[in-house]
């Protein structure tokens, strides 16, 4: 009795008797049972170099786990890249499930009946399943037409910073941090409550929020971090009296802008005030021959000097700082 090349389907002889018609009959149902729904364990070698290992040839009995199957699973713990190789000459389609561990590759092909891919190869991805089909020597991807089409099968970063993680084949993972000139911020982790500054192509800068009640200060060219400036007539200002002597420049250092007023007396004789403030002239007044004088108010800016000049009897000056 004869078997097909492929499944080793029986082929009784005419008018055969022995084997009886049934017996033929039930093998065949059973290895078409098999090509259809069966799958078969492969134990891939795990050995320290790469070798084969071999899936059983097909049975005219039936024996299962064989190349009669509708799928592969493969197996094993590696520690070397390994090939798997189809029964000499066989054709037909599968299933290939590489459930392998380690990060090794696994290559299947046709035995060319030395224990060598006899044509081409098909590298199975680990943690995945492919269709594959061998025409008896070469062994392909079923669905390769889908990567002639443009499906994205490799991965490159360029210059974005991002790097794959794991294959640049297959399902790719990202890691790595994306560069400024591709739409991140080139670094890694970014401090809580920071403000964030831009650094041309370079990597953001930052500026911490520093010390309670600052505000962010430019410079004209930055930014940081820094005391706010009070207004005048904030809460920890209170008048004060004071004295200043006649020409002489004082400076505004309370970090806030201060108010000045000079009340003067009647006096008989003849009386003048002059103020400057920051360099410019703001007030000037006299009454030439004696007699009341109007007094008067100012601001300093944080900061700024002010300088008194008067020719006054009496007179009180108080600032608001």
């Amino acid at each position: 009795m004869s078997t097909t090349t492929n499944l080793a389907l029986n082929e009784p002889a005419y008018n055969s008797t022995s084997p009886t018609w049934d017996q033929p009959l039930n093998y065949n149902a059973t290895i078409l049972d098999q090509m259809y729904g069966n799958t078969t364990s492969v134990a891939v070698s795990t050995s320290g170099s790469t070798t084969y290992t071999n899936i059983t040839a097909p049975s005219a009995t039936a024996a299962g786990s064989t190349s009669q199957a509708m799928r592969f699973n493969l197996t094993g713990a590696l520690a070397a890249n390994q090939n798997v190789l189809l029964p000499q000459s066989v054709a037909g389609m599968w299933v290939v499930s590489n459930n392998t561990t380690n990060a090794f590759t696994v290559t299947l092909g046709s035995n060319n009946g030395s224990n060598v891919a006899a044509g081409t190869t098909v590298a199975c991805p680990q943690g995945y399943s492919i269709l594959v089909y061998c025409d008896g020597t070469n062994v392909k991807k079923a669905d390769d037409g889908l990567i002639s089409s443009g499906i994205v099968t490799s991965f490159s970063a360029g210059t974005t910073g991002l790097t794959p993680s794991t294959a640049t084949t297959g399902a790719v993972t990202l890691a790595g941090t994306l560069n400024v000139a591709n739409g991140g911020t080139g670094a890694a982790t970014l401090t809580a409550n920071n403000v964030i500054l831009g650094n041309g192509i370079s990597a953001v800068q930052v500026v911490a929020p520093g010390t309670s009640g600052n505000v962010l200060t430019s410079d004209g060219t930055t930014w940081s971090s820094s005391a706010a400036t009070k207004a005048i007539g904030n809460s920890s200002q209170t008048w004060q009296a004071v004295t200043r002597t006649s020409g002489t420049t004082y400076t505004n250092s309370t970090g806030a802008g201060i108010m000045v007023t000079i009340n003067p007396v009647y006096s008989s004789g003849s009386q003048s005030i002059i103020v400057v403030v920051g360099g410019v002239q703001i007030y000037n007044f006299g009454n030439g021959g004696g007699g009341y004088i109007s007094g008067c108010s100012f601001i300093v800016p944080a900061g700024a000097t002010y300088v008194l000049t008067y020719t006054l009897s009496t007179a009180t000056i108080s600032e608001l700082r």
